[in-house]
This record gives structure tokens, C-alpha cells and sequence, in this order.
């Protein structure tokens, strides 16, 4: 195996996605009704998925609180809550998936930072599968006059169903020290760690408890020029047994996760000190019990090409979330296997400007929901992006494709989602009867390459493919057999539109 392992596209041979995954690519602009936002965490609840949210608040333009927002199976609003309404204070999750689950998978739980300055407090908050509120505990702040600030960047809940929370803790004059608490089932404080290195600032972005019952810390440090990630692992009582710097002069690191065997994984950001300051590439690294590399796998040399929250797959694969703000400017799903090597790399647009993932998580149909935010440029996006920072959520199946069958049309690239503008007729369709289409995205749309068609059938086999003239068409049915078959709409380079097409 190579130790560089390119993330490219590459479609297996014989896979097709499983029937029944659908998908969508939203984004929550006219939600966010102009005021910057990005999404946390994201989760399959029954009907739908359960959005968490850090956006400026409606009532108070230049405070941030934090939202939780109920998707139908179709990605459309069902509700939504903002907390503390009334309350002009800054409140915040962490940054890369900060929401954990109780024990039985239908509460979440989150510390919530409740004011960003040396009064501020953090509390522990649960939700239930509508995103409303279940409890708010105190759990932590310092007196104002010791100019302490803090903050909880990652909650997880632990094998006895108690909790660690992971973040920073500083005071001027005094590097920043990485902060580890731990909680009872109840939300009851057990002990804090603080881990200082004097003249090197530490920040825990993610966690993770081992198989002996310790704990996994993984973050960033400043005040060093080389190896700026950080791997650390504690015992039982949050005591230090060892930590690993890497990385190079890349920025956060902030996922870690154990494998059936006891493995430890991170994924994470590379940059050398001689490459041009915007250029990084991903890194995925498996640890042995005792911090020594197993192996290590980085992506090709690109532009600002950075890793956030992954998942472990039952099978012992790995399905990373990322961004590329270089041309693609794209949020994007890495597919690994077991052994760290490229499987597919697919890229998900909404907006012209960079795109960041924080979440992704495995979904009962063996997919896949991502949340994150993508930023507008000016002037070239659509008039409906009123804002910077747009929320955005999408759902595809096990290979990452919003409408099954995208890893069999050439693209790995889902631009913004224009379904509102295909329009598929008569559907269902009668065996023998002509289907009609039509595409008229608005005028500010400008396609890559020729509008193709492609049908597939329900297994993923490509049944039919022309070339759309004058943004219409129309496919005869007499010789496909009844049943279901998915329309595909690309541009030869991104995925525009698509969907379900019922032949009877």
C-alpha cells in the first residue's frame, strides 16, 4: 500500500446503492431570515432528523444563540426552537459535532456555553427528538474578578451513561490548558483535569473513551511551529498517560474514534511548513494502544483541503466529512476502508463560496446526514442567499449519492439543489406513454457541459441516456419494464437534479 493514498473517485465494481434511500441537499437561508448560521450536529429521529445550530438571533442581530430544527424525511422544516429567547447573552455549542445521546438514543444532551466573556457560565441541556428542551443544569463558571474564560467544544456520553465534556480553560498570563470534566449520569461534576504546558496553549476539540474506560483527547496547540495536532490519552481519573503531536502546521484536529480491535483513529488535517499558507490535504491515522503510528494515509497535495467529524462503519470502514475551498469550494464525504485506503470522494455545493461539513452521521438505511454551513461570495449567487454563512443539510445513501445511482453517471460533484426547476410528467407513467421533462433554472444558472439525461433502474443500471435540447425532452416508455427507475439531470461535471420515476 502506498503511504500517499489520493482521494479520488473510484465506482466498485458490481455496487449499487440499496433501494429505498432517499435523499435530499437543502439549505436553511429563508429559515435564518438573514442572520449567519451553521449547523452542529445532525440526527435521525423517527419522521425525520433533528438539525442543532449556532445562528445570530432573531431578537438580539449581534448575539449567537443555539437552534434546534426538525426535518421531515424530505429535508422540510417541521419546527424549530431558539434558546434562551429573551436572553441577550452569546450561547454556543462546540464546533465539530457537540451533541451526544443518552443511553437509549432518543434524548441528546450538549454543555452549552451561556455567555462568551469572563461572567460566562456553561450548562448542561437536553432535547428530545423535537429539539425541545427537556432540562438546563448549571454546571460550571468562575467569579468575574479571576478573568477566567472557558469554553466546551465536544459532550460524549461514556460506557456508565455519564458524560465528558472537552474544551480549554484559561487565564491571562498562563497558557491556555486543555480541559477535560466528567460528569455522573445525572450531570452531577465527578472531577475536572486541566493539562498544562507552559508557553503552549492546548484546545480539545474531540473525544472519545477508550476500551479500558479511559479517555482519548484530540485537538490543537499554538505557541510551536511543527506538529500543531495533538493526540492524548488519560486513564480512568483523567490522569495523562501519553500524548503524540502531528500533523505539521495544519489547523484543528477535532475527531477521534476506536475500532473493533482496539485501534485509535483520528482524522485530521496535514500542511507542511514549506507549502504556501492556504494549501492543507487530509490525513487519516491509526494508532496503536500505546500512540505509535500503525499506519497513515494523506490525501494529494491541494488548496485548503481540511478534515472534520468521522465515523467508525459497522464494517470497519470509515466515512469521513471535509471541505475543499479551492475550486470545488465543495463540502465533501471520503469513503475509506478498513485499512485507510480511498474508496470515493463526492462534493456537495449549495452556495459559490467555501463549504465547511461538521457532522456526518450513519443513518438506518446505511447512509448518511451531514450538516454544516457553506458562505456566500458576492455577487454571483442567486438573490434568494441573503446572508454570509447558510445552514445546510443533505441525506444520501451508503454511496454518498443524494438520488441513488450517482456513482454511475461520471460526477462526484452535487452542485445546488435544483429539483425545484425539473419538473418530471406524468409520474407514475403508463407502460407505452411518453415521460415529459423540463428544466428552466433561473437565468444567473450556467452549466458546465451539455445537460444530459440519464435513467437508471431500481439496481443502478443505466437504461437510457440522451442529451437535454432547449431545457426539454421526452423518453419513450414502451420498452422499460414497470417499476421504479431514477432520472438524473447533470452537466457532465456536477450532479444538478434527479429523482424517482414510477413506470406502470
Amino acid at each position: 500500500m502506498k503511504l500517499r493514498a489520493a482521494i479520488v473517485v473510484v465506482v466498485l465494481a458490481g455496487s449499487v446503492s440499496a433501494p429505498g434511500q432517499d435523499g435530499f441537499i437543502i439549505h436553511l437561508n429563508a429559515v435564518q431570515a438573514g442572520r449567519s448560521g451553521t449547523g452542529s450536529s445532525v440526527r435521525e429521529v423517527e419522521g425525520g432528523y433533528l438539525v442543532f445550530c449556532r445562528q445570530f438571533s432573531q431578537q438580539f442581530p449581534g448575539d449567537q444563540h443555539v437552534y434546534a430544527r426538525k426535518l421531515d424525511a424530505s429535508g422540510a422544516l417541521m419546527e424549530e426552537h431558539e434558546y434562551l429567547v429573551g436572553d441577550q447573552r452569546d450561547f454556543s455549542f462546540g464546533s465539530l459535532d457537540p451533541i451526544t445521546s443518552d443511553q437509549n438514543g432518543a434524548v441528546f444532551v450538549s454543555a452549552v456555553v451561556e455567555g462568551f466573556d469572563y461572567a460566562g457560565a456553561t450548562s448542561l441541556y437536553t432535547f428530545d427528538a423535537f429539539g425541545d428542551t427537556l432540562s438546563r443544569k448549571f454546571l460550571m463558571a468562575w467569579p468575574t474578578s479571576d478573568s477566567v474564560s472557558h469554553a466546551v467544544r465536544q459532550t460524549r456520553r461514556t460506557n456508565d451513561n455519564g458524560y465528558i465534556l472537552g474544551g480549554f480553560w484559561n487565564r491571562p498570563g498562563s497558557s491556555t490548558q486543555a480541559f477535560l470534566v466528567r460528569l455522573n449520569e445525572v450531570g452531577d461534576t465527578l472531577w475536572t483535569k486541566r493539562y498544562l504546558q507552559q508557553g503552549q496553549g492546548r484546545v480539545i476539540m474531540g473525544l472519545s473513551e477508550y476500551i479500558d474506560g479511559g479517555y482519548l483527547l484530540t485537538g490543537y496547540r499554538n505557541g510551536t511551529a511543527w506538529d500543531i495536532s495533538f493526540l492524548m490519552r488519560t486513564d480512568a481519573n483523567g490522569n495523562l498517560l501519553w500524548t503524540r503531536y502531528y500533523g505539521g502546521t495544519a489547523g484543528q484536529n477535532g475527531a477521534v474514534r476506536v475500532t473493533s480491535d482496539g485501534g485509535i483513529v483520528t482524522w485530521s488535517n496535514y500542511r507542511d511548513p514549506t507549502w504556501p499558507s492556504e494549501y492543507s490535504q487530509v490525513m487519516l491515522t491509526k494508532w496503536s494502544s500505546t500512540g505509535d503510528v500503525i499506519w497513515q494515509r494523506m490525501s494529494h497535495y491541494g488548496f485548503n483541503v481540511g478534515a472534520r467529524d468521522f465515523e467508525v462503519m459497522p464494517d470497519g470502514s470509515f466515512i469521513g466529512a471535509a471541505f475543499s475551498a479551492g475550486a470545488g469550494l465543495n463540502g465533501m464525504l471520503c469513503k475509506f476502508s478498513a485499512e485507510g485506503d480511498s474508496i470515493w470522494t463526492r462534493g456537495y455545493q449549495v452556495a459559490n463560496g467555501p463549504h465547511y461539513l461538521n457532522d456526518v452521521t450513519l443513518t438506518s438505511d446505511g447512509g448518511f446526514v451531514c450538516t454544516g454551513e457553506a458562505n456566500r461570495m458576492m455577487p454571483q449567487d442567486a438573490p434568494n442567499f441573503q446572508q454570509s454563512q447558510t445552514i445546510y443539510v443533505f441525506k444520501t445513501d451508503s454511496m454518498g449519492c443524494v438520488v441513488p445511482g450517482c456513482h454511475t453517471v461520471g460526477v462526484a460533484e452535487y452542485a445546488l439543489d435544483f429539483n425545484e426547476y425539473l419538473r418530471i410528467w406524468p409520474n407514475p407513467v403508463a407502460a407505452g406513454q411518453p415521460l415529459k421533462f423540463t428544466f428552466e433554472p433561473p437565468p444567473t444558472f450556467t452549466p458546465a457541459g451539455p445537460l444530459r439525461v440519464l435513467l437508471l433502474d431500481a439496481s443502478g443500471r443505466q437504461v437510457h441516456e440522451e442529451r437535454m435540447q432547449q431545457g426539454a425532452g421526452q423518453l419513450a416508455t414502451l420498452p422499460l419494464a414497470g417499476g421504479l427507475y431514477y432520472l438524473h439531470l447533470t452537466d457532465g461535471t456536477r450532479w444538478l437534479a434527479g429523482g424517482k420515476v414510477v413506470v406502470e
